[in-house]
């Protein structure tokens, strides 16, 4: 029986620099705090999951360089008990890297994604490849996976449908980019996905619809709309929408439930790196243990809550149980948003 997550896509390392409001161009901001981390949707989904639950199996999959930072990498995966056997170093490239400027409500990143760039199809064994679900991010930051395959769509699309013909779920989550290639990159994976795990701007994005007015105000009835068309597109389990708002989920049947975000009092947020990461890490532990959706979404929200607290990506989220506690804590008093 297959068991346990493997977690492939974009392995780097963040320098992440603290800051207290993001400058106008040309103008001048003071960093108040800087750190060195794993980043990237393998180290941060794949360490928060053992986070949560430290018996769950973890496989890392993805390229980094022959250097010390991709050392470094390795060496935190071991700390964290990730399995680290489908790593593999290329020589002619860097190990990955993002300066990540953050202020306490968004961050800004500055990307090189090196060895990560060249991570394709052939670098993963499906032959040994025995987990029960395979999660793959963040496309439109993947160059090799988002290339063009004349028979699937895309290259991540023909590792997707190879991973479902061997009896693996798949789930894919998306990097947030300013740009128009949604549309051109992500539909060809989704009708060889079985979780999509998006924020409300990706999916928005690639179905063209606005999760948000012009002036940032959620717009709560379009969410229902984005998760059904991105059904439409091919997502055969469930689609998942986040948002600093809440968490929404839709089945293949368009049957769906919102909950809301945690009421957090001020001064609880250091940082807000890796909260999508820590999201999605939830969501994956509510998917493979078979937990009820209104449940997986509390525990999602909660372990991106539990980010919040912590200058960088993984640092925050802490067991399940203490997850749990922090919803109790700080749930709203009508949590859940029904169709």
């Amino acid at each position: 029986m297959k068991k346990g997550i493997a977690i492939g896509g974009n392995i780097l390392v963040d320098y992440l620099k603290q800051i207290g409001f993001y400058p106008a161009e040309g103008m001048l901001s003071p960093i108040r705090f800087e750190s060195m981390s794993v980043g990237g949707c393998v180290s941060n989904t794949g360490i928060s999951l053992k986070r949560l639950e430290p018996l769950i199996e973890v496989l890392a999959i993805g390229c980094i360089g022959e250097d010390h930072a991709g050392d470094y990498i390795k060496e935190t995966f071991k700390k964290n008990g990730i399995n680290t056997a489908g790593i593999q170093t290329l020589n002619d490239l860097p190990t990955g890297y993002t300066d990540v400027f953050a202020t306490e409500s968004t961050r800004t990143f500055f990307v090189n994604t090196g060895a990560s760039k060249q991570f394709g199809f052939e670098h993963i064994d499906f032959d040994r490849l025995n987990a029960a679900i395979l999660h793959m991010g963040y496309l439109l930051l993947l160059e090799n996976m988002d290339s063009a395959d004349s028979e699937c769509g895309t290259v991540l699309a023909k590792t997707l449908r190879e991973a479902q013909k061997r009896g693996i779920k798949t789930s894919i989550d998306v990097v947030s980019e300013d740009s128009d290639r949604f549309r051109e990159i992500v539909p060809a994976a989704l009708r060889y996905c079985n979780y999509a795990i998006l924020n409300e701007i990706e999916g928005g994005r690639t179905v063209g619809i606005s999760p948000r007015q012009s002036d940032g105000t959620l717009i709560w009835e379009n969410l229902p709309l984005i998760c059904s068309a991105l059904i439409d597109l091919g997502v055969s389990d469930c689609v998942i929408l986040h948002s600093p708002e809440m968490g929404i989920w839709m089945d293949s049947k368009k049957e769906w439930i919102g909950v809301r975000s945690l009421n957090l009092p001020n001064g609880f947020i250091k940082g807000s790196v890796g909260a999508g990461d820590a999201f999605c890490a939830g969501t994956l532990y509510g998917l493979y243990n078979g937990l009820p959706p209104d449940d997986m979404l509390r525990l999602a929200n909660s372990a991106a809550a539990g980010c919040l607290s912590s200058e960088d990506s993984t640092g925050g989220v802490g067991a399940l149980d203490d997850m749990l506690k922090l919803y109790k804590q700080f749930a709203p008093e009508d949590d859940l948003w029904k169709c």
